[in-house]
């Protein structure tokens, strides 16, 4: 099994922090973590990354208007999206669905849930 690229965008550090050990642990992913979601664009076009995390309630840059950031840019609209949120609402979760989302888990997140959403999207 190849190395999958994780990009996770939360403002809250030690969720990344937790997330990113939890998955290299696994030996099968490689996770960069961002806290500011003003970088989003930009490392999602270096780092290349095999499916986004995203937070919904940030700072700066919401997750909705992040995804539809990244679906408007050629280099990353075909990333697959993950929403990360403790936004429950039925509303909240198929806006996310309509602008783009595949996976989409309530916080506060069960880690091995999170593993088995990204597994999923990834088709592994």
């Amino acid at each position: 099994m190849s190395t999958k690229k994780v990009l996770m965008i939360d403002d809250e550090k030690e969720f990344c922090d937790l997330v990113k050990l939890y998955l290299e642990r696994k030996g099968v992913f490689e996770v960069e973590t961002l806290t500011d979601s003003r970088e989003a664009m930009r490392v999602a076009k270096a780092f290349q990354p095999d499916v986004i995390i995203t937070d919904l309630r940030m700072p700066h840059i919401g997750g909705f208007e992040l995804m539809e950031l990244l679906n408007n840019d050629a280099d990353t609209q075909n990333i697959p999206v993950i929403v990360s949120s403790a936004l429950a609402d039925k509303a909240d979760i198929k806006k996310a669905y309509y602008l783009g989302a595949n996976g989409y888990v309530v916080k506060p997140v069960e880690l091995s849930a999170l593993e088995t959403e990204i597994n999923r999207v990834l088709g592994e």
